[in-house]
């Protein structure tokens, strides 16, 4: 099982490069635009684009989203963006920690991002699969503990384990499982989707057994019943013809941002390609903005310099939009909709 573990999470970090696997649709970012503001009466060096995010502060309200561990290739896949996160200051998810809970051998490849980051928000990872029925919510808490974890994911990915060939597909009992991990763990939980994203339904549901940050995770980007369906084998051509059908389903990010009223912390992920996608998303109700895709290349060079240059760019992009709109703190630009306008 391990073995199969490790081989999946090879098969993700090597199929999620496919442009031929993303989305055809957009996330929704491009059907927004700023409103220039040529008197923002405020100077550049005013701008600040700090934030706080589960009571640590951050440089800018930026997640670098959950991608990998568990895989040979995800020690130094994960000790680049740890270090890219130190030293841009922004908070980092890690891939599922499913395999460290198996073997204690791919729990390295999850600690080396704490080591090479020790000041910012590190966020663990599970599937709703794994908590349903499970009673080892002690194990994972002692790993978070040696992770140095400040919060825990819960990912919600029912289609993706549908057409996924290990997939597991017992979904009954999630939501009371959530509430259940929200009354008795002792770290905040995050739950989002994995690419689909949570409708506005689905979030008020979370709401009612106390989740109080939510990742959107919307359509967008890649697309992860695509991703599966390159895994299926032959003898299963008929899953695998009919996950085509499901190359576009979900919620784009930025509708759902558009509609959603929640007294809960937002994350939006889910199509983010473009650094003024950031800003878009804030100025649409999000706290934070999340991207994997555009970081996934240069942190599988195991460059960390490469992720950092990346990441100043969507951190200055961000400060600009801020001067051109006239906006001096993130506070003010969170759910501004009236710098913005509908194309």
């Amino acid at each position: 099982m391990t073995r199969d573990i490790e081989q999946r999470k090879r098969d993700h970090l090597k199929l999620a490069q496919d442009d031929a696997l993303k989305f055809s649709i957009s996330a929704g970012f491009d059907r927004w635009r700023f409103i220039h503001n040529a008197l923002p009466e405020i100077n550049l060096s005013e701008i600040d684009t700090s934030t706080t995010f589960l009571g640590k502060p951050l440089q800018f309200p930026l997640l670098i989203s959950s991608m990998s561990g568990g895989a040979q290739e995800s020690y130094a896949f994960n000790a680049s963006l740890g270090e890219a996160a130190e030293r841009v200051g922004c908070a980092l998810g890690l891939g599922s920690i499913r395999a460290a809970m198996e073997h204690e051998a791919h729990r390295d490849s999850f600690l080396i991002a704490r080591e090479k980051a020790p000041t910012v928000v590190l966020l663990a990872n599970l599937g709703i699969a794994q908590i349903i029925y499970s009673k080892g919510m002690d194990n994972v808490a002692r790993f978070c503990q040696d992770l140095k974890a400040d919060g825990l994911i819960i990912h919600l990915n029912p289609l993706q384990e549908a057409f996924q060939p290990e997939g597991d597909t017992d979904f009954k009992g999630a939501l009371a499982a959530i509430g259940r991990w929200i009354r008795e763990f002792p770290l905040p939980i995050i739950v989002k989707e994995v690419g689909q994203g949570l409708s506005t339904e689905v979030v008020h549901k979370l709401e009612t057994v106390g989740v109080k940050t939510i990742d959107i995770a919307g359509a967008g980007g890649s697309n992860w019943i695509s991703i599966e369906r390159e895994r299926l084998p032959q003898e299963k051509l008929t899953l695998k013809r009919s996950a085509h059908e499901f190359a576009n389903w979900g919620e784009p990010t930025a509708e759902v941002l558009e509609n959603l009223e929640t007294t809960s912390a937002v994350i939006a992920s889910g199509g983010l390609t473009a650094p003024m996608d950031l800003a878009k998303a804030l100025a649409l109700g999000a706290d934070l903005g999340g991207i994997a895709g555009p970081l996934l290349k240069p942190a599988l060079k195991a460059n960390p310099e490469l992720v950092v240059e990346e990441l100043r760019v969507w951190k200055e992009t961000l400060k600009m939009v801020m001067f051109g709109t006239g906006i001096s703190k993130i506070e003010d630009l969170i759910g501004n909709h009236n710098i913005l306008k509908r194309l």
